[in-house]
């Protein structure tokens, strides 16, 4: 006859069992939230975040005459930071756009120009404050120069981006932070940039400044020089103009393009530089940390060149979208094949932008971009 278990044994018993059915199912709940964590976290950053001015770029009807002799405008959405998000955007990447735009109808319109290009605009600011718009007039190849505002400059409204209400969340989950240097004329624009800059260092987000020397942007060129060059110490990826390095180093076009590791000797904390000039083509030089250096010289794509406003903001749209698909700056530095491949394509976005007037109007797609891309295999003892 087989034993009888007393009730208290056996009520026990089912206590037991299920205290360790419980325990388990935690453990194994937490080593399944602990794996997807990890696999997060190894996952590639894939967002970039672009803070700085939205402006409206009245560009003369006739080219080659000075400001005063313009008989007629055209107003294209423009801003160099908008133009890196819009063109990003157009290219399929996560972009969110900080800036602080006027309650009127410019900001309502750029506001919406925004949202049509795939851009999260969840970091803009509205302001009581009127939208800025800058005068460009153009010389006989269409090249443009910045003549003036119709305001003063600094009642603009994205001379007040407030620090206090930047998306943070949204910039230390990017792989990349993208701004100009224009906001630091402004005390309130420029504490919000350094704000981001700082969230995003400590985040590990990669951060790529775009110097874009304006002067009629600056009273006091020499306290530009100053907060820019210090701004400049905090990116890891640093793109120059032709007219930046006159600026900031009175070094001429030539010997950057063809030694573009000299660009890179002034700011030994970044990563790596991307020289552009137009019609001259572009230069970079990376650092791959244990394989040396990285550099090289890509010409420029033959195009009908219509406006070149916004071209070097597409260029830096292109660099970042090959930047992510690699796999972060870390990956594209050391691979030289795909550094050189991702300033070729920066270069086919920047010129077909030049195809349309405006910054934004021209901005191309992927599929034209690979296009124009896949001609320079064409090109002699280039590849």
């Amino acid at each position: 006859m087989l034993p009888v278990r007393s009730p208290h044994t056996s009520k026990g018993f089912r206590h037991s069992a299920a205290r360790f059915v419980l325990c388990g199912s935690q453990q194994r709940s937490h080593r399944l939230r602990a794996r997807a964590e990890l696999s997060q976290s190894a996952k590639p950053k894939s967002r970039v975040v672009c803070i700085g001015e939205a402006l409206f770029d009245l560009i003369a009807d006739q080219k080659g005459v000075p400001r005063d002799k313009v008989k007629s405008w055209k107003p294209y959405a423009g801003g160099a930071p908008c133009n890196v998000a819009t063109s990003l955007g157009k290219l399929g990447l996560d972009v969110v756009f900080i800036t602080a735009l006027g309650q009127d109808e410019r900001g309502d319109q750029l506001l919406a120009l925004l949202k049509a290009s795939h851009v999260k605009t969840h970091g803009v600011q509205l302001l009581p404050k009127p939208t800025r718009d800058v005068y460009v007039t153009r010389d006989d190849k269409g090249d443009r120069e910045f003549a003036g505002f119709g305001l003063s400059s600094e009642v603009y409204s994205d001379c007040f981006i407030d620090a206090a209400r930047l998306p943070l969340d949204d910039i230390k989950s990017a792989a990349v932070l993208v701004t100009g240097t224009l906001g630091l004329a402004y005390p309130h624009t420029r504490d919000a940039m350094h704000t981001a800059v700082n969230a995003a260092k400590k985040a590990g987000c990669k951060v790529l400044v775009d110097v874009n020397w304006r002067p009629v942007f600056w009273e006091d060129k020499d306290e530009a020089r100053r907060l820019i060059t210090e701004y400049l110490k905090q990116a890891d990826v640093i793109k120059l103009s032709d007219a930046d390095l006159k600026w900031l180093h009175h070094m001429e076009l030539t010997p950057a393009l063809t030694n573009p590791c000299a660009v890179a000797e002034h700011y030994p904390h970044a990563v790596g530089v991307l020289v552009t000039a137009g019609e001259e083509g572009a230069s970079y030089c990376f650092n791959s940390g244990t394989k040396g250096q990285h550099s090289g010289y890509v010409p420029c794509f033959q195009v009908d060149v219509v406006d070149t406003t916004g071209a070097g903001d597409a260029f830096t749209a292109g660099f970042l979208y090959r930047l992510i698909k690699a796999g972060g700056l870390e990956a594209l530095s050391c691979d030289p094949a795909a550094l050189k491949e991702a300033v070729v394509f920066a270069s086919a976005a920047g010129a077909l932008t030049t195809t349309k007037p405006g910054a934004i109007e021209g901005q191309p797609g992927e599929t034209q971009v690979l296009h124009l891309y896949e001609s320079s295999r064409t090109w002699n003892n280039f590849w």
